[in-house]
């Protein structure tokens, strides 16, 4: 075959659509052969079947029509592009949560150089000589407080009136009643050898919905700081009246810095600053131990029985009635207990809804905490909300789980003269109650 008609040959493939490497391969000639012959650089003279030369096309060689591989290689550059997007979006939210999470952490780390913690009061534990007591372990419930709103009358209709001094005396009222129960009501015929202190959540009302700016000190650190002074200061002056103090603290939802609840942010929280401010304070009380999980719930062995506790922000109601989404949450949590390994959860307490209530089921009983203010002017406007100010006691024996139980109403007359005894502004502390 000559070279002219071999070059013929070759612009035949080339309208036909085959691609240089495999007309170079065809013809045994070198690829930039063929493309000087498309460009018309060389053999010029040969035709170019029905002398319809292709036009040269923009961005270098032709290529064939369709190749199959050029599909799968743009799927892949698009996968490669949505992961590089994805990949940008992580590293980028991981950067903010390390900036955030490590705010509570570097400020605890600050703090236990600079709080000097309270001095335990003299007097300790002994336990009753009957022979015929009982013993149990008592349980304070603590949640809800949002010790730094301010609450107005005229914002509720006259039915409420709070702020951080109210709360601290509510605070001396509900610390008046453990011990008066504990100590003078149930003493003649209970030991109570263990003080389980749960406090889970909504300590302070944070920083959503611009309760900062309307909050005691105007200022969500000053507030945490007082808040954990006074949390301390109770336990302070309930330690001498039980052999050991638990205290265990969780996370609610108002204490969070994040816009939606972050599930594995427990610890990026306010309320888990205020754990630790008031653990600073009582350091130096060797009968009060401390449980803060970086979780939202926690699983405890309470005299041998199973409790589960957390905020109970998860479980929404309708028109302020919670009721159907305390069920499902119930009976999920049964569900689940079944599956897991260890002691059986009996009793399921939460917070959040300001409604003192209880729901039993065949395997476990839901427990619903008060709240210390009795409404606000969401609550008394949205729903025509009021409860009355409370927080639960109860006992708990190992043979018949919760035995008794008591919602101490904490609101009272004397509120509004402000505390004796907790007295925190300014850090004046007038002296603990009395041994």
């Amino acid at each position: 075959m000559s070279k002219s008609a071999r070059a013929t040959e070759i612009k035949a493939d080339i309208v036909a659509g085959l691609t240089q490497p495999v007309i170079a391969a065809k013809y045994k000639v070198s690829r930039s052969l063929v493309s000087d012959i498309a460009t018309g650089r060389a053999h010029k003279n040969a035709p170019w079947p029905d002398d319809h030369a292709p036009k040269k096309r923009a961005g270098g060689q032709r290529k064939a029509l369709h190749d199959a591989t050029d599909d799968r290689i743009m799927e892949l550059e698009e996968e490669i592009l949505h992961l590089t997007d994805e990949r940008n979006r992580e590293k980028g939210k991981n950067k903010k949560l390390m900036k955030t999470s490590g705010l509570f952490k570097a400020l605890v780390n600050e703090m236990e150089t600079r709080i000097q913690p309270m001095t335990a009061l003299p007097g300790a534990y002994e336990p009753l000589s009957k022979a015929a007591a009982i013993d149990e372990h008592f349980v304070m419930h603590m949640s809800d407080g949002h010790f730094d709103q301010v609450i107005k009358p005229e914002e509720c209709g006259g039915l409420e009136e709070y702020n951080f001094p109210i709360a601290c005396a509510r605070a001396e009222r509900y610390v008046d009643t453990v011990l008066e129960w504990t100590t003078d009501t149930l003493a003649p015929k209970f030991n109570f050898t263990h003080l389980w202190f749960l406090a889970y959540g909504d300590h302070t009302s944070g920083e959503i919905h611009g309760h900062g700016q309307r909050s005691y000190y105007r200022n969500t650190m000053k507030n945490c700081l007082a808040i954990g002074q006074l949390q301390a200061m109770m336990l302070r002056d309930l330690a001498p009246h039980f052999g050991q103090v638990h205290a265990v603290y969780l996370s609610g939802n108002h204490g969070r810095r994040t816009v939606e609840k972050d599930y594995h942010g427990a610890h990026d929280n306010f309320d888990y600053l205020i754990a630790e401010l008031t653990r600073m304070n009582c350091r130096d009380i060797p009968n009060v131990d401390f449980i803060i999980p970086d979780a939202w719930s926690v699983n405890l062995d309470i005299n041998g029985v199973g409790f589960n506790v957390s905020h109970g922000d998860d479980v929404k109601g309708a028109g302020g009635v919670p009721f159907y989404g305390m069920l499902r949450r119930q009976k999920g949590l049964i569900a689940l207990n079944s599956m897991q390994q260890g002691l059986p959860m009996r009793y399921f307490v939460m917070g959040h809804h300001h409604c003192a209530s209880s729901l039993a089921d065949v395997k476990g009983e839901l427990i619903v905490n008060g709240a210390w203010p009795g409404t606000d002017a969401y609550a008394y406007n949205r729903f025509s909300g009021y409860r009355e100010p409370s927080q639960l006691i109860h006992g708990v024996n190992p043979k018949h789980g919760l035995t008794w139980r008591m919602n101490v109403k904490i609101k009272h007359d004397a509120e509004k003269r402000g505390p004796k005894r907790y007295i925190i502004d300014g850090g004046r502390d007038v002296g603990p109650l009395a041994a």
